[in-house]
């Protein structure tokens, strides 16, 4: 929902072009003591967050990270372990290092600390070559795909409810014949852009006649698919109890031993739209509740989810906090779609897997694009548009030299 680095990423001239509404992000911080004890000092947090994060476990595992490369791979996981050992006569320090370690790494690239990689986790660039402030897209990105096929006169080309089952390439009069879910329905074309999420590859959900080659299976299997989620909370206007707007804190977060973390943002309170929270969230706890639940009963796993969600803001606000009017959870992993919200550098990948995936297959007529085969903005919408604008740009030039 936000346009990383917007000075500096394409989407952002969409974003003006078509008048979507959005809001600068600061990610102001505001971290909560556990069990009702408020809030820390704002100067005393940003010290302890420099000390701890930026100057603390961040340098600590950049040294580590050089080092790999001679003594080979290992889980950042390691690192952040030692790190935390080094804390253990400073315990406040220690829990709060571990809160900024999983809240600014693990929910911003979605892998947990024991699948990336040392060597290759945070190998992602700025998007556009600097780092400027990211803008809060207030409609979602959805205003945004409409307007843009509407805007290239798109609409009616696009298929929606057809999900593909087969991609058979095997053909002697050189079409690709692509195989609906229904079983019944095909389409053939000289070309294909698959561009499904990594984790739908992962999981083999669509058949590949003749299969794979092995260059883009394993480089598949290597990568890591992400198993964070979202919760949005609507409130009753005069149910408020968090800092709104005129305080400019954004990120609302608490310092606690719980297994899954939930990282609340006020972004959509700074609309005229009903109050709410909404918050990323993971961890063992609730990837088990996903698993248990999601498919099979959707009305219990928002209900399991919802009240971890209000023990956090209960530790932060206290027991008063009135529970929401509305709720809406992501069930990213379980969603057949989906299988997982976005990418990672997982232990054991190779420093070319992404690029791999963007080499055609089928004597040029399969290609993939999406996040996970961007190498430098992977993660991101603006990584999926331009691998996706980069493979058209292949198949088109390659259609024009037939004509």
């Amino acid at each position: 929902m936000w346009i990383q680095n917007a000075k500096g990423n394409l989407l952002n001239e969409y974003i003006k072009k078509y008048k979507i509404p959005t809001h600068v992000s600061k990610f102001k911080t505001r971290i909560y003591e556990e069990n009702g004890k408020g809030p820390m000092e704002d100067d005393k947090f940003q010290a302890l967050e420099e000390e701890l994060f930026e100057d603390g476990f961040y340098d600590y595992q950049a040294g580590r990270q050089q080092l790999a490369w001679i003594r080979g791979e290992e889980p950042l996981s390691k690192s952040r372990d030692l790190y935390l050992q080094k804390l253990k006569k400073k315990p406040l320090k220690q829990k709060l290092a571990k809160v900024l370690i999983r809240d600014q790494i693990e929910l911003e690239y979605s892998g947990s600390l024991e699948e990336l990689s040392l060597m290759h986790w945070n190998t992602d660039s700025w998007i556009g070559g600097s780092n400027s402030h990211d803008h809060f897209v207030m409609t979602g990105y959805s205003s945004l795909v409409y307007a843009y096929a509407k805007d290239e006169g798109i609409m009616d080309k696009i298929i929606m409810n057809s999900p593909v089952s087969t991609i058979d390439s095997s053909s002697s009069d050189d079409l690709i014949e692509l195989t609906l879910k229904d079983g019944e329905t095909s389409i053939k074309a000289k070309k294909v852009i698959v561009t499904v999420p990594l984790g739908v590859l992962q999981a083999n959900a669509i058949e590949f006649i003749p299969t794979l080659p092995k260059s883009h299976s394993s480089a598949i299997q290597r990568l890591g698919m992400g198993k964070m989620n979202k919760i949005f909370m609507f409130f009753k206007s005069e149910d408020v109890f968090w800092p709104m707007p005129s305080s400019h804190f954004e990120v609302l977060g608490d310092v606690t031993d719980r297994d899954s973390t939930f990282l609340f943002y006020n972004s959509l309170s700074f609309s005229e739209e009903k109050p709410a929270l909404y918050a990323f969230f993971k961890g063992p706890q609730v990837e088990q509740i996903e698993r248990e639940f999601a498919s099979q009963d959707p009305n219990m796993y928002q209900e399991k989810i919802t009240e971890l969600a209000m023990e956090c803001l209960q530790s932060m606000f206290g027991k008063d906090v009135p529970r929401p009017e509305k709720v809406v959870v992501t069930g990213w992993v379980a969603d057949e779609y989906t299988r997982g919200a976005y990418s990672f550098n997982k232990v054991g990948m190779k420093s070319r897997d992404r690029e791999v995936l963007t080499f055609p297959i089928a004597e040029n007529r399969i290609h993939f694009a999406g996040e996970a085969t961007h190498e430098k903005y992977f993660a991101t919408t603006t990584g999926a548009f331009l691998s996706g604008r980069n493979a058209a740009k292949k198949v088109a030039k390659k259609l024009s030299k037939k004509k």
